[in-house]
């Protein structure tokens, strides 16, 4: 089981080419300072993992049929639900506009964008050089086949079958070599740093 690639990224907190990373499942590291890419029935899920391991405040934006099914008691079983600000758009455009403001603004905030179709290689690098800008991450859900992006890593997360919810995630693409695989399982129903145990990972 060798992520060598990404236990030569800084570990969890130290600098990264001049941004911190966070690590939301262990040997799993995210850069902020840039977008990350997660699709699949699951992304909502990784987003909120990651989310959780931050310090900043959470900004999800979506369009309105997305954003009204979120439940916080449900979003409160992997963070604080105090941090999350939510933002209504009313259309593609304004979504993309509010991400990335968000992503530019001061304060490095976590933007979690629920996208309803995949980027264009110019919206994905605009939004990355927002995020450099701000200097917090962006996580962007995203529907339907993926298009040739600038994001720093894109994510297939998927539920696993069994008695216990658990998920997989895997690394389809690392700008700087990320890869790899992870099964995860919750263990608890708690709004807890640890609610989730690492089953397996392995290297891609």
């Amino acid at each position: 089981m060798d992520n060598s690639v990404l236990h030569n990224l800084a570990s969890a907190g130290e600098i990264a080419n001049g941004f911190p990373v966070i690590e939301p499942i262990e040997d799993l590291r995210l850069r902020k300072g840039r977008v990350h890419e997660l699709t699949g029935a699951s992304g909502d899920v990784m987003a909120l993992l990651s989310a959780a391991k931050t310090n900043s405040e959470i900004i999800w934006i979506g369009m309105r049929r997305d954003i009204l099914p979120l439940c916080a008691s449900g979003l409160d079983r992997f963070l604080n639900v105090e941090r999350i600000i939510i933002v209504e758009a009313v259309s593609r455009g304004e979504l993309l506009w509010a991400t990335d403001a968000a992503l530019r603004a001061e304060g490095g905030f976590t933007v979690i964008a629920d996208l309803p179709d995949a980027l264009s290689l110019k919206e994905s690098r605009r939004l990355q050089l927002a995020a450099e800008q701000g200097g917090g991450i962006g996580l962007l859900l995203l529907r339907g086949p993926s298009n040739t992006s600038a994001a720093q890593t894109r994510w297939q997360c998927e539920p696993l079958a069994g008695d216990e919810a658990a998920w997989r995630f895997d690394c389809q693409k690392g700008k700087s070599g990320e890869a790899g695989h992870w099964h995860i399982r919750e263990t608890e129903v708690q709004n807890a740093k640890d609610n989730v145990h690492m089953a397996a990972r392995a290297s891609a």
